[in-house]
């Protein structure tokens, strides 16, 4: 039997942020990951890596905007090279009908305290994103947006734990918690029986069965979520990511230049820890970007893959206690947008295991499903 204070199932991006900011508090924290850190089809591995507040759910405002300010020196708080880029999030708008949805959507980001979104003419349009297409007729624009590379932020957040003391078991997998009464005591691995104060589900994906072997049922699906990356543009063509009213479209050009796609496309899953593209979805996603920025089309696609996803059926995340058992916190299901808001969930979930007041987890509490 091994003993800690902290057991965390997962050591994914809100995994191992949750790790880092317990190991600053001078707690003994273990994480267990089914394999290495950010390694395929994980959710971290695969994320497009977008840093983004605007269009965010009322509940996760408060997250986001803490995350966004986090973001300006993560690079240094972790003492690691994220590819963050803060170039802004760009909406846009191909009709004047989307125009007038568009303004709309901008009073909404004020009233969730994001003053900064504005909303841009054609011409602005251009002058921020000069490579779009003719019918693009507005755009909401949100600066303190941007992108970084999930892996190596992940990977970051991990070493960062690591060094404040966290222990990580890679390739271990969770069999089970462990119950006794209406307490959570540790879990069950592949490297013997763990005894912990509190145990976080952090396992994404493979989260589901876990809790619901305990009797934590919530409704959540898996998806296996799509992107694709083309090859290297000679070319700084685009500063700010894109995304375009009507289409299922993020697009980004990484510091390498290539293009980066996604917007929700689905692959299939092939079983608990495989999936299958669909080429037809390959095409579509390739198709709305090239319709949106003109200059993918002098690109090729090299390479397409998915990430497993735990979605719920609010597209919000599930994090919190759990009404009816103690010892143990949820921090899932977050529905293909939690890479952005992992910097502070692991600040969040923290302060939560140490007994303080966490009003920004209200409206993503597991609650809202469990009696």
């Amino acid at each position: 039997m091994h003993t800690t204070e902290i057991l965390i199932v997962g050591g994914g991006v809100s995994g191992s942020s949750i790790a880092y900011h317990l190991a600053r508090m001078g707690r003994a924290v273990l994480v267990i990951d089914r394999g290495e850190i950010a390694a395929e089809p994980s959710a971290s591995w695969a994320s497009a890596g977008g840093v983004r507040r605007q269009g965010r759910h009322r509940a996760e405002v408060a997250l986001a905007i803490e995350a966004s300010a986090r973001w300006n020196t993560l690079e240094q708080e972790l003492d690691a090279n994220l590819d963050y880029r803060r170039g802004g999030n760009l909406m846009l708008a191909e009709s004047d009908a989307h125009a007038q949805r568009l303004a709309a959507f901008i009073e909404r980001q004020h009233r969730n305290g994001l003053s900064d979104v504005v909303l841009l003419d054609r011409i602005q349009v251009r002058e921020l994103a000069p490579g779009v297409a003719e019918q693009v007729v507005a755009g909401s624009f949100s600066p303190a947006d941007g992108h970084a590379d999930p892996v190596l932020t992940t990977r970051a957040f991990a070493s960062a734990a690591a060094r404040h003391g966290t222990k990580y078991w890679t390739n271990t997998n969770c069999d089970s918690l462990i119950p006794e009464g209406r307490r959570i005591t540790g879990a069950r691995t592949s490297r013997g029986a763990v005894d912990a104060e509190t145990t976080v589900i952090a396992a994404g994906a493979w989260s589901m069965k876990l809790a619901a072997a305990v009797g934590i049922d919530l409704p959540l699906r898996i998806e296996a979520l799509q992107m694709i990356r083309s090859s290297a543009s000679s070319a700084n063509i685009l500063t700010p990511v894109l995304s375009s009213l009507g289409r299922a479209l993020s697009l980004k050009q990484l510091p390498s230049g290539s293009f980066l796609l996604g917007g929700g496309w689905l692959g299939d899953l092939a079983d608990d820890n495989n999936y299958r593209l669909r080429p037809q979805n390959i095409d579509r996603n390739w198709n709305e970007a090239c319709a949106v920025l003109p200059a993918v089309a002098q690109q090729r696609i090299e390479r397409a893959w998915c990430g497993l996803e735990a979605m719920c059926t609010d597209d919000l995340p599930i994090v919190g206690l759990v009404p009816h058992l103690d010892g143990i916190v949820l921090a899932f299901g977050f529905s293909g947008h939690g890479f952005a808001i992992a910097p502070a969930v692991g600040r969040a979930v923290a302060d939560l295991i140490q007994g303080k007041p966490v009003p920004e987890l209200d409206g993503i509490r597991p609650d809202r499903f469990l009696p």
